[in-house]
């Protein structure tokens, strides 16, 4: 940094204290530029970041990992869409999406005592009915005392709560109301919609509604994004923050600035969504160092930091030297 021409030493010393004749003010901004300043250019820190580019629907059981090596673990955040939230992985971080995603369903119609030897078939598991007092296997329902006893009987089977059976991996069963049952699958989304139902019943009124569940449908991009963000600022431990982007993009911002943010990786195994072009984060920039106050210069501006600056900090400031006179 250039020194103070004799001019402005002439105006600051002027203007010192009266009662301090031993102190002028110029000299001591002279000392201070001099001890203090240098020709430069210096940065603030800047945090490494990227898009998550979603796209698309997301489904149950697809994950988005990011990992951080300077911190131990890593975060997978699976997206769930059943009601007990199941993870594939005890320490995967759950992505609530079962409230934004519509389960298949389709009807169960019994409105006649079976008969033993009927059966019915609901994606992969298939039922047969048996003589009262019979069941004593997986896959088997009593054929009851009557039509409701029976229907008692299917709900209790399909639920696994008759001590009999095991319940049903893809479906839950609802209480039977005017003859007719709701089977609704566990996971919510158009996965259920490839259930199927089928039955081997001698009564021709006793019928499923359909050839297969329907109706499932997936979450949207707008809620994978809103549910992506509110997962990862809620249980973060790899250092990024989650916020709205562009869209229904997911903006990933290390929490600390840097380039130590640029290895700060994410992967997913989702469909419609990964990271914009790139597998880390990217842009950080390490700060300007200074050790308590600094000064700096450059053609265009004066720089300080009055507390001094690390990598990861952004304390430098700095006020145009305006034109030449």
């Amino acid at each position: 940094m250039n020194a103070l021409t004799e001019k402005e030493l002439h105006i600051f010393n002027g203007i010192s204290r009266v009662h301090d004749k031993d102190t002028k003010l110029g000299d001591v901004i002279a000392g201070l530029i001099g001890a203090l300043g240098e020709t430069g250019t210096p940065v603030n820190a800047v945090a490494a970041k990227e898009t998550f580019v979603i796209d698309g629907v997301s489904i149950d059981g697809e994950t988005v990992t990011i990992n951080n090596p300077a911190v131990p673990g890593t975060d997978v955040y699976e997206f769930l869409t059943d009601t007990a939230q199941t993870k594939t992985a005890a320490t995967n971080i759950a992505v609530n999406i079962a409230a934004v995603t519509t389960k298949a369903a389709g009807t169960l119609t019994v409105d006649t005592q079976p008969t033993s030897g009927d059966t019915m078939t609901i994606g992969s598991k298939t039922y047969i009915f048996v003589p009262v007092g019979t069941a004593n296997a997986d896959g088997e329902i009593s054929i009851g005392a009557d039509a409701a006893g029976a229907q008692a009987n299917i709900v209790a089977a399909i639920n696994g709560t008759d001590e009999v059976n095991v319940a049903h991996p893809d479906v839950s069963a609802g209480a039977f109301e005017s003859n007719d049952c709701t089977i609704t699958a566990l996971i919510g989304g158009t996965a259920g919609n490839a259930i199927t139902t089928t039955e081997t019943f001698t009564a021709a009124t006793n019928v499923f509604g359909a050839a297969a569940l329907a109706t499932g449908a997936d979450c949207s991009a707008a809620n994978t994004a809103a549910a992506l963000i509110t997962a990862i600022n809620a249980n973060d431990t790899q250092g990024v923050a989650a916020s709205a982007d562009t869209g229904t993009n997911v903006l990933l911002t290390a929490d600390v600035a840097g380039i130590i943010g640029n290895d700060i990786s994410v992967d997913s195994t989702m469909e419609n969504g990964a990271l914009d072009g790139a597998t880390e984060l990217s842009g950080g920039v390490d700060g300007t160092v200074a050790s308590g106050m600094k000064f700096m210069v450059d053609s265009s501006y004066m720089y300080v930091a009055l507390a001094g600056n690390t990598t990861a900090q952004a304390n430098w400031r700095r006020v145009s030297l305006g034109a030449a006179y």
